[in-house]
């Protein structure tokens, strides 16, 4: 059986340490998340900077070829294998875009979670909370009509004092 509140105690919730760990949960979930994100936002800038490289040195390559006669074919050889090493730098990069990607998308389903406990926490602690108003409510109520009804049926001892 639930312990009854005397009037006028202050409302105290008996879960609040639990919903203090909560809070700090998601706060370290935030944090974790927040670095997750900063993660894989590098992560994509390290790929956007690879494509363009290799953007510009196919620009170069094809320049080249528009410029007319190829005299030295060996620098050609040079720059068609170095867009190799490009292509293959770029597949790994894309790899870690993705790894990060899926890090961040973990980080996002643990913090939906712990904010999802929170939140059940807090709506428990409101329902408490209306539940303790309604009861001191209520008290104040019945103690109210305990004094409405002594006044009532004591009348005569007024007039005699």
């Amino acid at each position: 059986m639930v312990k009854q509140p005397k009037p006028g105690k202050k409302f105290k919730y008996d879960l609040s340490a639990v919903l203090k760990v909560r809070e700090i949960k998601e706060k370290k979930e935030q944090e974790k998340f927040a670095e997750k994100n900063r993660e894989y936002n590098a992560e994509k800038k390290k790929e956007d900077e690879i494509k363009d490289e290799k953007k510009g040195k196919e620009n170069e390559l094809r320049n080249v070829f528009k410029a007319g006669p190829i005299t030295n074919f060996e620098k050609v050889l040079r720059r068609k294998a170095h867009l190799e090493v490009l292509k293959e730098d770029l597949q790994k990069q894309v790899e870690k875009v993705i790894d990060a990607s899926n890090k961040l998308e973990e980080q996002r389903t643990k913090l939906i979670s712990s904010v999802k406990d929170k939140k059940i926490m807090e709506k428990h602690k409101e329902r408490k909370l209306e539940e303790y108003n309604k009861l001191m409510q209520d008290l104040e109520m019945k103690f109210m009509d305990e004094i409405a009804t002594q006044r009532f049926k004591h009348p005569e001892d007024k007039e005699k004092g």
